[in-house]
């Protein structure tokens, strides 16, 4: 008689193995899991801070003034609510909106859930000829704006926020959020 060999694993091995693979799943996707939201949170932050290197760029090339203002669709929405979107153009007529053959770009707003605001309650900021920037209102800001995920209020803030500081020479630069500085709420 000839005794066949059957191949396979046993319930002890296949118990074992299922357990090595929980444990590994348990320690992976809690770091994927903040991987991705720092991603999201990094293309937020990206799409505003380039809406301002080029506004100001689009400043010192044309040689005019650019403003950058709160709202989207190339209209100003004069709050200070710039999550709903930004718009750039060239005010040439001095009436601080956008008007006909005015508009450079309109930018869409933040994905759904994403709060942009401003230290201070500005609704537009304008570059000027020589990259400087300046408020709505004339006066020379240190600007942050602060961006928050949308579960910003819980867990560490500074993977969960970014803070886009705007100097008085018009340059844009991107930081952590702050514990005890950047505030969410």
């Amino acid at each position: 008689m000839v005794c066949k060999r059957l191949y396979g694993i046993t319930l002890v091995e296949l118990v074992v193995s299922l357990a090595i693979i929980s444990i590994l799943t348990l320690l992976v996707v809690p770091s994927f899991i903040d991987l991705t939201r720092s991603a999201h949170l990094s293309t937020q932050t990206n799409l505003f801070l380039s809406a301002l290197q080029f506004s100001r760029s689009e400043a010192i090339k044309r040689h005019v003034k650019v403003f950058v203002c709160a709202g989207s669709n190339g209209v100003c929405s004069g709050k200070p609510q710039w999550e709903e979107g930004w718009t750039v153009f060239v005010d040439e007529n001095g009436d601080t909106k956008p008007s006909a053959g005015e508009l450079i770009r309109s930018f869409q707003a933040l994905a759904e859930g994403y709060i942009l605001k401003p230290n201070v309650k500005a609704v537009s900021l304008e570059f000027w000829p020589d990259g400087q920037v300046r408020r709505g209102s004339g006066g020379l800001p240190l600007m942050t704006f602060q961006l928050c995920s949308p579960d910003a209020g819980a867990g560490d803030i500074r993977n969960r926020a970014r803070e886009i500081v705007v100097s008085q020479t018009g340059r844009a630069r991107v930081r952590m959020g702050r514990l005890g500085k950047t505030k969410c709420s």
